[in-house]
């Protein structure tokens, strides 16, 4: 009797521990499936296409591959779609993972970016619930396209100036209308070889 009790909490000591280890290794994969990963990159810029970008990023990353590996580059177009790209990664709130994975922010200028962060953190993406493991239920904007014009102009600021700087007046299309900006403007200045999107409004 009292082996056959013993071979009862065996066994079911047994089933316990390989039930918390199989759902141990389905909550690891379903963590690494939502991690990131490099998927395209345009090297002499630094600029990095990550796996989970909304589709209309991906397209406007691919525009401005083609436009940056030029012989010659058209400085305008470059503004142009640097502009679209930022502004399709700020709003398109359904692509992020939490409130913290703000959309642009590796197009800001660089000495603001903290600043910019936080803006952006307590305001638009406070909000936004966390998708780290998949299944948010939360309906979020979702960019379908960015038109900009831009234009040359003077920029003079605390940090910086530029001579040759850009605005930008980018309309913005929604998949569903939730009442997200759209339209916004944007002050682009260089730093280095590059373009930064250095104020919005």
């Amino acid at each position: 009797m009292k082996r056959s009790l013993l071979i009862v909490i065996v066994v079911l000591l047994s089933i316990i521990i390989l039930f918390a280890f199989i759902n141990n290794k389905s909550g690891t994969q379903k963590e690494e499936e939502k991690k990131p990963v490099t998927v395209d990159s345009i090297e002499k810029y630094d600029y990095h296409l990550y796996s989970n970008k909304s589709d209309a990023y991906k397209d406007k990353f691919q525009e401005l591959s083609k436009e940056l590996t030029k012989e010659e580059v058209d400085e305008i177009e470059y503004a142009r779609i640097l502009s679209e790209l930022f502004v399709i990664d700020l709003f398109d709130l359904n692509s992020k993972v939490s409130n913290t994975d703000i959309g642009g922010i590796d197009l800001f200028y660089p000495s603001t970016r903290g600043d910019f962060a936080k803006t952006e953190e307590s305001g638009m993406y406070k909000y936004i619930e966390s998708n780290v493991y998949g299944g948010r239920k939360q309906t979020l904007p979702v960019v379908t396209s960015a038109v900009a014009t831009v234009e040359t102009t003077k920029y003079e600021g605390k940090i910086t100036t530029d001579e040759n700087a850009y605005k930008a007046t980018v309309d913005i299309t929604y998949k569903k209308d939730l009442e997200y900006p759209t339209k916004v403007y944007l002050t682009l200045v260089h730093s280095d070889n590059k373009l930064f999107v250095i104020n919005i409004k």
